[in-house]
């Protein structure tokens, strides 16, 4: 009986709303969104898990991110809108040692409350991809009818959990989705300030003649200070937050970050010393054609192989820390693997990261690759594989040494992007994109053009007007 009374006590402890409905004012993560500066609700997500439909949902992203903030604001909406607290069940999986612990776990929950017919339960299981194997104990706890009518989210700071484990979830039935929560793009970050631009598509934006981009550029040029604001902190809510409050990302802050990446290194694959090496070549790196081989030379003897070293920056890309981008067959619109690929950092913290690891600065014209890369990224491109850009968008090179920093697909053709943020543009920085694709988008400094069918724009305007979904 000990354990069920220390594990009772500890539900409690998690769900003090059971004791007294006010208490979820007082809970840390809401207390902290209430009293920040910046504070962002992301309403994709509320609007995609309707809590009127049972199903069983993942959201996977960066730790950091917000993922069990928006838990809680959930669970304060579910309680403000009338829901019995009882019904509510969180759970945080790190106090927990294996998948029949959490079997366990949610058994106690509902011994403790009984089901009563016709009514939702709402579970709501926090880094669940923290236990080995856990899609075996939710697939066992849907078999054996215990989750039926509940809505289920599971959060998850691996996609590579994930993907092995949500493709087989059961119980998905009409409802039920996987989800991704990763850095703000600049609209969402705009909207959070009550600026409301209105979207297009990339097909709209090569459209556009040059007087009409000017004039947009012209009526939203007051978006210029927001830019230089999003370009000092990426798109991690607490790092903005934390900028508007000191005009800087603190010591702290950066410090927490770095903890959970090599932290996370540390624990999954056993090598903090190895990740460190990587992280100190980065700056040297990023946005540059490499392939696997070519990186053995960075370890001095202490990673001997091509695997490993694939490996390594696969994690990376599945942890949602580094973005990985392949090479694309123009002719077959697939991926081609054995080619050179090339890396950034997922965010202007992990940026951050790697110059304090590093003693090197990561320059602004990586940052805008990395800011560009973000922006063409569809949340459907991250949801099996994280940031192993597997189904784009890739990068292209000719044998002749011509090149294209990204190439994405929309609605099934093929658009090149390429980034030139310099206050001076020749014709010579766009040709090749011009002679292969016949249009293309070149982000810019400040400068706007249009040349039949490319467009220059300048990089805080695309980012402004991009819609991506």
């Amino acid at each position: 009986m000990g354990v069920m009374e220390v594990r009772v006590d500890e539900l409690y402890l998690m769900n003090p709303w059971w004791r007294s409905l006010d208490e979820i004012s007082g809970d840390q993560h809401i207390r902290y969104f209430e009293s920040s500066n910046f504070k962002y609700h992301p309403e994709r997500l509320f609007k995609e898990i309707s809590s009127a439909k049972p199903g069983i949902y993942t959201i996977r992203g960066p730790r950091q991110i917000g993922k069990t903030t928006f838990l809680k604001l959930y669970i304060k909406n579910l309680l403000e809108s009338g829901t019995r607290p009882t019904d509510i069940f969180f759970f945080t999986c790190d106090g927990i040692s294996d998948r029949f612990d959490l079997i366990e776990t949610i058994k106690t929950y509902f011994q403790i409350f009984e089901r009563r017919s016709n009514e939702i339960r709402y579970i709501f299981i926090d880094e669940i991809t923290s236990i080995e194997e856990w899609q075996k104990s939710v697939k066992y706890l849907v078999d054996i009818g215990l989750l039926e009518n509940s809505l289920v989210i599971l959060t998850g700071s691996s996609s590579y959990d994930l993907k092995r484990s949500s493709e087989r979830l059961p119980g998905r039935k009409a409802s039920g989705k996987d989800l991704v929560y990763v850095p703000i793009t600049f609209r969402e970050f705009l909207r959070s300030f009550d600026v409301d631009i209105e979207g297009r598509s990339m097909e709209e934006i090569l459209s556009l003649s040059e007087d009409e981009l000017k004039i947009l550029s012209a009526k939203n040029a007051f978006l210029k200070e927001y830019f230089l604001k999003y370009l000092n902190t990426g798109g991690f809510p607490s790092v903005i937050n934390d900028f508007l409050r000191e005009s800087r990302i603190s010591e702290l802050t950066r410090n927490v970050y770095k903890d959970f990446i090599l932290g996370d290194a540390e624990k999954y694959l056993k090598v903090r010393t190895n990740f460190i090496e990587i992280f100190k070549k980065l700056p040297d790196i990023i946005g540059q054609r490499f392939s696997w081989n070519s990186l053995l030379d960075i370890f001095t003897g202490s990673v001997k192989s091509v695997d490993t070293i694939q490996k390594y920056f696969e994690y990376l890309g599945y942890s949602f820390i580094l973005m990985n981008v392949f090479f694309v067959d123009v002719s077959k619109k697939s991926v081609r693997m054995k080619k050179q690929k090339k890396v950034y950092p997922s965010d202007k913290i992990v940026a951050e990261v790697i110059s304090d690891i590093s003693g090197k600065a990561v320059k602004t014209s990586q940052i805008i690759e990395m800011l560009t890369l973000r922006h063409i990224l569809k949340d459907s491109d991250m949801l099996y594989s994280g940031m192993n850009l597997y189904n784009g968008p890739f990068f292209w090179y000719s044998d002749r040494g011509n090149e294209i920093d990204f190439v994405c697909n929309c609605d099934g053709k093929l658009v090149p992007v390429e980034v030139k943020y310099q206050s001076r543009i020749n014709r010579s920085d766009y040709l090749g994109m011009k002679r292969v694709f016949e249009k293309g988008i070149l982000i810019t400094r400040d400068i706007i053009f249009k040349d039949d069918r490319v467009v220059g724009v300048p990089a805080w305007l695309f980012f402004a007007i991009f819609e991506n979904e």
